[in-house]
């Protein structure tokens, strides 16, 4: 598989994964192949998801199974650069969490220590993220720990993700809540389209802006994060944006793709 003319300049590829390469775990179509060919091409690829449930070391095992040439050390999650963040910025915090294992095991490989339900009185911050396990108590939990002083950090706040059966409920509407509970939103928003997240998968990548496309299928996070570090972005008709969409975006893609597939000839 050839790239085409007007891809062929970029060294490296920052791709969104739900919605672009599976739908519920679901390789899309084209998307296995596209991913191969980048890497054989000699293309860095980096995956770059504001999905904080699975850590890097889980998503890796799953997305093998579409590339065999993905490792841990491609990917970049919500639930990764939140940690990384905090530590940056902070240290070593004690942290509540509204969120699933996968993001637990990001922020203890960052050395934060992720109190237990009963804990959140000690907590200096709450970090929210997907919970498909969101019952009250954690809502309590998380706004008397911020009422107490503790940050409050979103790893997203996308309202819904791309499933195959349609969207579903995301990050951003368990943020919501807890924003209308304490009266103010969060203190930091660590996923896309921060430029945090993208400066850390830049980095990953080993490339500068002008080196990169962003590939992703929402307008709101992968092509306005893309703009903020001054990257190339490519709109995917795979996951949540549809053709019929495309007259009123609120921010224009460099390049509209059926799919992966239309990297190449």
């Amino acid at each position: 598989m050839r790239l085409r003319s007007e891809f062929a300049r970029y060294r490296a590829f920052l791709l969104d994964v739900d919605g672009v390469v599976w739908l519920g775990g679901k390789p899309i179509p084209g998307a296995p192949e596209a991913l191969s060919a980048l890497a054989e091409g000699g293309r860095r690829v980096v995956l770059l998801t504001n999905n904080s449930t699975r850590s890097r070391e889980e998503y890796a095992e799953r997305l093998r199974a579409i590339c065999e040439r993905v490792s841990v050390g491609d990917i970049v999650t919500s639930g990764y650069a939140t940690a990384a963040f905090l530590r940056e910025r902070f240290g070593r915090l004690r942290v509540y969490v509204i969120g699933e294992m996968g993001l637990v095991r990001e922020l203890s490989l960052q050395g934060h220590v992720v109190l237990s339900e009963d804990g959140d009185g000690l907590a200096e911050a709450v970090v929210v993220g997907l919970d498909r396990q969101l019952h009250y108590s954690k809502l309590r939990r998380a706004l008397r720990a911020i009422a107490r002083g503790a940050l409050f950090v979103a790893t997203n706040e996308d309202a819904t993700v791309p499933a195959e059966g349609g969207a579903e409920p995301g990050a951003g509407s368990i943020v919501a809540a807890l924003s209308t509970a304490a009266g103010r939103g969060p203190d930091y928003v660590v996923g896309k389209p921060s430029r945090y997240i993208f400066e850390v998968a830049l980095r990953v990548a080993g490339a500068s802006p002008s080196e990169a496309l962003v590939i992703g299928d929402r307008v709101e996070t992968d092509i306005v994060g893309a703009r903020r570090v001054g990257a190339a972005s490519a709109l995917v008709l795979t996951g949540v944006t549809r053709e019929s969409d495309l007259d009123r975006l609120s921010a224009r893609p460099d390049y509209v793709l059926r799919s992966l597939a239309d990297l190449f000839e």
